[in-house]
């Protein structure tokens, strides 16, 4: 019984953080993402650990149900990790995007905590447009980003923000879908 008090403690969690997302900023993520199909723009998405894996499924969605090209850089295992070992780790997503990046390409930076320094970098190097997933934290560097759309999730438990994360890129990707 501890085990289904638990679950049900946990799915909870994650349905009051959904509950708290800012629908109006998933709204503009969508439109984002609606140009840059539009235009024929890539979108390249960033993350680490479990925000690498929704990066990857992310990129995944977005290209083959939604029409969009999408790059998921943590995907690109050798070139980052070659950069990464060579430049330095902050810049391990920077370095590959700048070979390949056209005006107007968007960036989707995911980090629960907001403070992953490669995450951070590129958003220094693509500016606009910008779409944040990420934790509602104090110190939260994302957060003071100007980004273009910033989703939040409220609470501190990370495999909630992880959740969280991995439900609205499945809305926002469920949405595209539908107009192709």
């Amino acid at each position: 019984m501890k085990t289904l008090h638990s679950a049900r403690i946990y799915v909870t969690s994650v349905m009051n953080a959904l509950m708290c997302v800012d629908v109006d900023e998933v709204e503009k993520a969508i439109e984002i993402l609606r140009n840059a199909r539009r235009t024929v723009n890539t979108v390249w998405i960033v993350g680490n650990g479990g925000s690498a894996a929704t990066a990857s499924h992310f990129a995944n969605d977005l290209l083959k149900m939604c029409g969009i090209r999408a790059v998921s850089v943590p995907d690109m295992t050798s070139v980052v990790t070659a950069y990464g070992n060579d430049n330095g780790w902050k810049y391990q997503f920077v370095d590959p995007i700048s070979k390949l990046y056209n005006p107007r390409d968007v960036l989707v930076a995911i980090s629960c905590s907001g403070n992953s320094e490669n995450v951070v970098a590129c958003t220094e190097f693509i500016r606009h447009p910008i779409i944040v997933l990420t934790g509602n934290n104090a110190d939260c560097k994302l957060a003071k980003v100007e980004a273009d759309a910033i989703i939040y999730t409220d609470s501190a438990d990370i495999t909630v923000q992880e959740s969280v994360h991995s439900v609205v890129c499945h809305a926002i990707a469920r949405i595209l879908s539908h107009e192709v």
